[in-house]
């Protein structure tokens, strides 16, 4: 494993999937039911979500490219992996954003019960290490572009 390999996209995209792996075991949705004298309340990991469930998945996929790219793996050139992995980024950023405004889904079975959805400590640090995937993609997407086969653009004409 060559860890000299690897630009400031790959390590950025590492680290937060590595942190958005860890995170997703913490409590990131919940909510809280209110039923007279009694109340009832339930958190749940990203684990039980569909979006953050791809979203941590996305994640791991994208650790898996960086690591394959670490350990030496000649990824094919015909993919712009700048790109995918920027696209990747966005995706897995967008479905944490959508489900922390959405919060869960609380099915009350036609009972009327006041029902408020709680949003917890995961959530928002998953949000954060999602923003760092898509961060990654980013400077990867860039590192990319900046070193183009067809080498730098070509200067001015000197003026007389």
């Amino acid at each position: 494993m060559d860890l000299n390999k690897l630009t400031m996209g790959d390590r950025v995209i590492a680290v937060s999937g590595i942190v958005l792996f860890v995170v997703s075991f913490f409590n990131w949705l919940g909510y809280e039911a209110d039923l007279g004298p009694i109340s009832v309340s339930e958190a749940a990991s990203a684990w039980d979500f569909t979006l953050t469930l791809l979203a941590v998945l996305i994640g791991i996929a994208m650790v898996v490219l960086v690591a394959l790219k670490a350990f030496g793996v000649a990824l094919p050139r015909t993919v712009p992996w700048g790109l995918v992995l920027l696209i990747m980024g966005g995706v897995a950023f967008a479905f944490v954003l959508i489900k922390l405004i959405t919060g869960a889904g609380v099915d009350t079975g036609g009972v009327d019960i006041d029902v408020s959805k709680t949003r917890e400590i995961g959530i928002f640090l998953g949000l954060i290490a999602t923003g760092g995937l898509a961060a990654g993609g980013y400077l990867r997407f860039q590192e990319e572009k900046g070193a183009s086969p067809a080498g730098p653009p070509p200067s001015a004409p000197p003026t007389v």
